[in-house]
Formats: structure tokens, C-alpha cells, sequence
């Protein structure tokens, strides 16, 4: 197995490429149903909808310049489909989830922001 890259890259209508994200990235799958318990104890499920996948990236450290280039892609993508280039070089379809790009400003030139995007398949 190749070793990460230390980048992410995301492409669609123009391109950004940050520093790759930080560890322990939340990446739930979810299959949307219920689950419900009768009064008799018994445990009842049932499916409605599809399973979808999200992935919470946590990016760390951006400069202003990047922090800039990322805020362009934003409002250049919100409401597309867009390609998520992962640090081990795996490609997802991916779309925004949030219509808020949660930048947060560290000290002069750095910035943290949590980008929550919708995958075309789970996180490899």
C-alpha cells in the first residue's frame, strides 16, 4: 500500500487542493428506517430510503491564501457535485452539506474549518 499524500484535493467547477485532513474523521453510513420496540419487547426495523455516507473534514492550519481559494470553491460549487480526492488517492463524488462554510480564524495567517460533505460512497 502506497503511503498518504499530504494533501486533499477538491475539483469541480475550479480546484483547491489543502493540506490533508486531521485524524479520527468522522465518516458515518447510514441507512435511513426505523427501529422501534413493541410493548411486547419485540425490537422492529424497517428501511426507508437509501444508505448514504457523510464524512466530517476537519482542515487544520490553512493559510489566508488557502482559506480564500477554499471559500471561492465554496460558493462557486454549494449546489453541485464535485470531486473529493482523498490523501490515499481515492476519488468521491462528493456534494456540500452545509450552505455554511464554518471558517475559523486561529491567529494572523491561520485558519480551521470543518467541512461537511456528502460521498458518493464510504470512506475509504
Amino acid at each position: 500500500m502506497p503511503n498518504p499524500s499530504t494533501t486533499v484535493t477538491f475539483s469541480g467547477n475550479g480546484a483547491v487542493t489543502l493540506r490533508a485532513t486531521a485524524p479520527n474523521t468522522e465518516a458515518p453510513t447510514t441507512v435511513p428506517g426505523v427501529v422501534h420496540r413493541t410493548q411486547g419487547g419485540s425490537l422492529v426495523s424497517y428501511q426507508v430510503g437509501s444508505q448514504y455516507w457523510e464524512v466530517s473534514l476537519v482542515c487544520q492550519g490553512l493559510t489566508g491564501a488557502q482559506k480564500d481559494a477554499l471559500n471561492t470553491f465554496f460558493g462557486a460549487n454549494f449546489a453541485s457535485p464535485f470531486t473529493y480526492l482523498d490523501e490515499n488517492g481515492t476519488s468521491f463524488t462528493a456534494r456540500f452539506l452545509e450552505p455554511t462554510l464554518p471558517l475559523k480564524k486561529g491567529y494572523r495567517d491561520s485558519w480551521d474549518v470543518t467541512i461537511r460533505l456528502n460521498l458518493s460512497s464510504v470512506l475509504k
